[in-house]
């Protein structure tokens, strides 16, 4: 009986998992634009810490691939997030769309290399 009863316990767990993650995306935009709005804040808070370094890990990363992007002379990581935070705030309906896909798009559109 007590066997029985761990393996319903056990498979209780097991089936609830993937439901609750199914629930939140952590790969889309609304996910981690806390983390970004959380890395203009000055402490960042610790609870968003992780998600904060993802974000600005991401656009650190699109910034340095993207070879469509020209930052200005002076850029830092904060004025590349407040870009990004910017862009994606003006398209709130694009939140449950993929983070790095909107964020490159948001790189692009801010800092659109110019023809010479």
């Amino acid at each position: 009986m007590k066997l029985a009863r761990s393996v319903a316990v056990i498979l209780s767990i097991a089936l609830a998992a993937p439901g609750a993650r199914a629930q939140q995306d952590t790969n889309s935009a609304n996910y981690i634009m806390l983390g970004c709005e959380a890395f203009l804040l000055d402490p960042i808070p610790t609870s968003r810490l992780l998600v904060a370094g993802v974000c600005a890990g991401i656009i650190d990363t699109l910034q340095a691939i993207k070879p469509n992007i020209c930052l200005p002379g002076i850029s830092t990581r904060r004025l590349l997030v407040r870009g990004v935070v910017t862009y994606i705030n003006n398209n709130p309906a694009r939140l449950h769309e993929n983070f790095i896909e909107l964020a490159g798009e948001a790189l692009e559109q801010t800092w659109p290399c110019t023809k010479q």
